[in-house]
């Protein structure tokens, strides 16, 4: 056995270990007899921000048939057709994906992508989400011969309308398909030149990981650095040298923020320098129908407890049984038995994370101080 084998593993024992002490700790300090009702209430009207969502994720069953109704698709013909789709999938990121490549279809017009938009800042103001970053995948619309000015038009239309109708702030992330080359990623960074102004950041998501690591688009995203972008990537939980992308990111690409990326818990040399570039992570403990609780739970929790900037988001809600954020937390909060405090200091990372000038920063974590010693709570 190697040295680097007894590491990791020594760093597995770590994690199981601060689970079961955290857990214990975090259930000693949420015994204030407060209901699942009233945990409700709270996290409901707690200021929040949601910076790890997928524009085509936000999509309810609702929505997406009206859209495949209106482009006149024979598939999802009805919310329950849609319902049914997503509780057959297998588990994994290749089961998420065969219903979400199959669902982003419905997205045809610039209306479509204007009412997607605007449908889900809707459930933004249901939600008490003041601000948002979004991503959304040009290279997913425009291969199926999607014109990127209409879905551009139709994003930025649909933005305006919601901000102007609810409320809420939302900034957008393009995004690279990290399975489609590079040569098609500098063709998406080029057709957004136009449009730079309304685009605070660059990621890379979709998959698989295996083949596609953070370095080979190390020429996109050095552009991209010069060209005003902040940026961030996924990398997936349990993918195959997860803890070897995640270091890529941080490296090669020089990374402002890091999506999942859960298995840094398993390493905790790269824990400490997560800490040490003050670099945020965006989770998302979503659950399926057959998932006994929300995912990786022990995971945030030893990094949260850990001194990492962590937040905790819904992804893509509208095809999970997790759903839009409020559920999100309150589940992850219920199976975790973790406190107030907790929560709100999960929530105030989420505004730390976010790309904002640092006067409108201040703003909103001020506003969330104010509500929670409202509510009681000292952060």
């Amino acid at each position: 056995m190697t040295t680097k084998f007894y590491n990791r593993l020594l760093a597995i024992i770590i994690v199981l270990f601060s689970f079961q002490l955290f857990s214990f700790n975090s259930f000693a300090s949420n015994l204030d007899g407060m209901s699942r009702e009233k945990m409700q209430v709270f996290i409901g009207e707690m200021p929040k921000a949601e910076l790890h969502i997928h524009l085509e994720g936000t999509m309810s069953p609702e929505t997406v048939a009206k859209l495949a109704n209106r482009n006149k698709f024979n598939f999802f013909k009805t919310a329950d057709e849609v319902r049914q789709s997503l509780s057959s999938r297998v588990p994994g990121l290749t089961g998420f994906l065969s219903h979400h490549n199959k669902q982003i279809t419905v997205l045809q017009t610039e209306k479509d992508f204007l009412t997607t938009v605007y449908d889900f800042m809707e459930k933004c103001k249901e939600n008490n989400i003041v601000y948002v970053e979004m991503f959304f995948d040009p290279q997913a619309h425009t291969s199926r011969g999607i014109d990127f000015d209409s879905m551009m038009k139709g994003i930025l239309a649909g933005r305006e309308a919601g901000q102007k109708a609810f409320g809420v702030k939302l900034n957008l992330i393009i995004s690279i398909n990290r399975e489609r080359s590079v040569d098609s990623a500098v063709e998406m960074m080029s057709n957004a030149k136009p449009y730079k102004k309304y685009l605070l950041g660059l990621g890379i998501d979709s998959g698989p990981e295996e083949g596609n690591p953070p370095s080979k688009f190390k020429d996109v995203y050095a552009q991209a650095k010069k060209d005003g972008y902040f940026l961030t990537i996924h990398n997936d939980v349990d993918e195959k040298n997860s803890t070897g992308h995640i270091r890529e990111a941080m490296d090669i690409l020089k990374v402002d923020r890091l999506d999942h990326s859960l298995n840094a818990a398993e390493d905790i040399d790269l824990v400490a320098e997560i800490r040490r570039r003050d670099l945020c992570l965006t989770a998302s403990p979503v659950q399926r129908g057959s998932d006994p609780e929300p995912q990786d739970i022990p995971r945030i929790r030893f990094l949260f407890q850990h001194g990492v900037c962590i937040s905790l988001h819904s992804d893509d809600p509208g095809e999970f049984d997790s759903g839009y954020l409020t559920n999100l937390m309150l589940n992850f909060q219920q199976a975790g038995k973790f406190s107030k405090r907790d929560m709100v200091r999960l929530m105030l990372h989420a505004f730390k994370a976010a790309w904002l000038p640092d006067e409108e920063k201040k703003a909103y974590i001020n506003s969330l101080k104010k509500w929670a010693a409202a509510n009681y709570v000292n952060i």
